[in-house]
């Protein structure tokens, strides 16, 4: 499953409260209603700029004690990851109590072998056994792609179309995740897993999604609308029988977009590439909170809109882009340090919140999509907003965090994510017990997804596309790996040239 489209399946039937990129396709028209607030004061032209700051985060150091936290947090996500599988295709589950495979999640399920591999965790036979059954699996399946684009959601043994809609959209941005994730295997593991990938990526025809206006692309193709009520029918040759291609598109330029537009830029076959200038294309609205320093701004500011990409993308290693190289007029982004200001800036706006949330603190923050708990106390999938946002409001949804919020973050906040995650490690319940944790020595998940502290809430749930990018991105600072590999990728190089992008220099 993605981040913006849908969330995952609570009690087994989807979740259809849309959110972050897919809000901002729905609600955009908004934008011209709503207010300007104080909070979230706007900048359209101002650059973003590496700081000095941001390079000594890049070089943050940490200590044996943070090592040692940070390999059992690490492992239990990949045990998860590892664990939770399809018995007869290996394919991870969308969530522990889910019994479908969200094809985001085997993205994030892929780069997990590399990193099991070297972390001793697993044997290099075992993770080439297990990245070749998911991949043979998805690449056999007569129903799961459109113009080679994957499903949102497959059965978990067949990698197939689930019955009754449940599969949802053949989707942009689950196949992007999936295919950055994919990459990361080819590199590591070469051979047939290269082969496989090597193919699914050379079918990938993103120029046929490109329906949208100003060329922009769909969020998906939905078999199930038929043709009259398609809200995108553009006719297409190979796209005959039911079905067509969703209204909502991607046009803000945060994490989930950039990768889409990342790949689809460099499509090995010129006639399924889109135009460059449609990665600058991406709204670049500025904003800030207070006297915060001001940063490129998501639909609704949540954590992963500023982290996904980074789990793949080395982007401390890239300077700003310019948006003026196309001849499109916006301002000059280094990524890395836009990430870092919109994470400190929750952090704060989570400090100025302790007061109404006992769940909040200095060293607890980070919102995140997760399973929690709504106002009845039931199992919900919840979806946080705070400003400065695009949608000029907060949603605070009972100040849940999650944990994997702050974790994934520690590539722009080292310091503060590690005071994080050493306080969500230490939290107690009244007997004493971890509240949190899961131990991964005994075959636990370590970190719970979400706990609300108000509503002696923690989940028992656990999610891929939660577990896994928290994974990367501790990966990413204590060794670079998944970087390296996906920077190394081929598709990744020409993304780069294409892009005109330049290397940071300090």
């Amino acid at each position: 499953m993605n981040k913006t489209q849908y969330g995952p399946h609570v009690k087994h039937e989807p979740l259809r409260a849309l959110r972050a990129s897919f809000h901002t396709t729905v609600c955009a028209w908004l934008l011209a209603l709503a207010p300007g607030l104080a909070v979230a004061a706007e900048h359209r032209a101002e650059d973003i700029l590496r700081s000095r700051s941001t390079d000594e985060a890049a070089a943050y150091e940490f200590s044996p004690a943070d090592g040692q936290l940070l390999d059992a947090i690490q492992r239990g996500c990949f045990n998860f990851l590892w664990k939770e599988v399809g018995e007869e295709s290996g394919l991870v589950k969308d969530r522990r109590l889910a019994d479908m495979c969200s094809v985001a999640g085997v993205g994030f399920q892929l780069s997990s072998l590399p990193i099991g591999v070297e972390r001793g965790w697993i044997t290099r036979e075992d993770g080439l056994a297990r990245a070749l059954s998911v991949l043979r699996t998805l690449a056999s399946g007569r129903d799961n792609r459109k113009f080679g684009v994957f499903l949102h959601f497959v059965d978990l043994d067949s990698g197939g179309m689930l019955p009754g809609g449940r599969s949802e959209i053949y989707s942009t941005v689950d196949h992007t995740l999936f295919t950055a994730g994919a990459m990361t295997a080819a590199q590591y593991f070469g051979g047939e897993v290269q082969a496989i990938v090597d193919r699914l990526i050379d079918e990938t025809n993103w120029k046929a999604y490109a329906v949208a206006e100003n060329g922009l692309l769909s969020m998906g193709w939905d078999p199930r609308l038929e043709r009259s009520e398609a809200p995108l029918a553009k006719e297409r040759p190979s796209a005959a029988g039911p079905g067509g291609f969703v209204w909502p598109r991607w046009h803000i330029a945060s994490d989930e977009e950039r990768l889409v537009y990342f790949l689809a830029v460099a499509a090995p076959r010129a006639e399924y590439a889109v135009d460059p200038a449609d990665y600058y294309r991406l709204q670049r609205t500025v904003k800030r909170h207070e006297d915060m320093p001001p940063f490129v701004v998501s639909w609704n500011g949540s954590a992963f809109t500023y982290f996904f990409a980074h789990c793949w993308i080395d982007y401390r290693g890239l300077a700003a882009d310019d948006p003026r190289d196309f001849g499109i007029d916006g301002p000059r982004v280094d990524w890395f340090e836009n990430s870092r200001r919109a994470m400190l800036t929750q952090r704060q706006r989570c400090i100025e919140a302790a007061n109404r949330f006992k769940t909040l603190a200095p060293d607890r923050w980070g919102f995140a999509p997760c399973t929690g708990a709504d106002e009845k106390g039931h199992s919900a999938y919840i979806v946080q907003a705070l400003r400065p946002n695009l949608m000029d409001h907060d949603d605070w949804m009972g100040g849940t965090v999650a944990p994997y919020a702050a974790g994934s973050s520690i590539m722009v906040t080292p310091a503060e994510s590690m005071a994080a995650l050493r306080a969500y490690r230490a939290l107690k319940d009244n007997q004493g017990r971890p509240l949190l944790w899961s131990d991964p020595r005994e075959g636990g998940y370590g970190l719970a997804d979400s706990f609300n502290l108000d509503q002696r809430h923690v989940s028992p749930d656990q999610i891929a596309i939660d577990a896994g990018p928290m994974l990367l991105a501790i990966e990413n600072v204590r060794s670079g790996l998944i970087w390296r590999l996906f920077m190394s990728h081929p598709v990744a190089k020409r993304a780069g040239e294409i892009l005109r992008l330049r290397p940071h220099t300090s």
